[in-house]
């Protein structure tokens, strides 16, 4: 297990949930909302999110030394499980109730959670598999 990796995943991953704040907070609710409506907030809200993940999964690796296929997949699970704990816990704990969280798992209803989920699992798999192989050609080459 590469520590170092998953160290920095968690600085990483505390980064893109100041970003996150930002986005609900005075985004989502202050600008999108108002001028399209709630379900076009959420889909431009998430959207911007799921950018921001790939960018910080691809600037976590871009700046690692030394990982491997096993690394990338501990650091999605390792995101993937922060971020649900935080969402479960924190919406719980500030009292909203399971439906209205459930609320933006409904993919036929134009909401996009699974794919920020499906994003903080696979980006960093996504990204490293690249970087790999790029890193293994120019070994190659030389």
């Amino acid at each position: 297990m590469n520590s170092p990796l998953l160290k920095r995943a968690v600085l990483f991953w505390l980064l893109e949930t100041v970003f996150a704040v930002f986005n609900f907070s005075v985004l989502m609710n202050l600008v999108y909302e108002p001028r399209w409506g709630a379900l076009a907030a959420h889909q431009i809200g998430m959207s911007t999110r799921i950018l921001v993940i790939f960018g910080l999964a691809y600037l976590l690796l871009h700046t690692s030394k030394k990982f491997e296929t096993k690394d990338l997949i501990y650091v999605g699970i390792l995101w993937l499980g922060l971020e649900e704990l935080e969402e479960w816990g924190g919406s719980l704990i500030a009292g909203r109730s399971v439906h209205d969280i459930l609320i933006g798992w409904n993919i036929f209803d134009g909401y996009m959670w699974p794919y920020v989920m499906l994003t903080y699992l696979f980006s960093t798999l996504i990204f490293g598999t690249i970087l790999l192989h790029r890193k293994r050609n120019l070994e190659k080459e030389k």
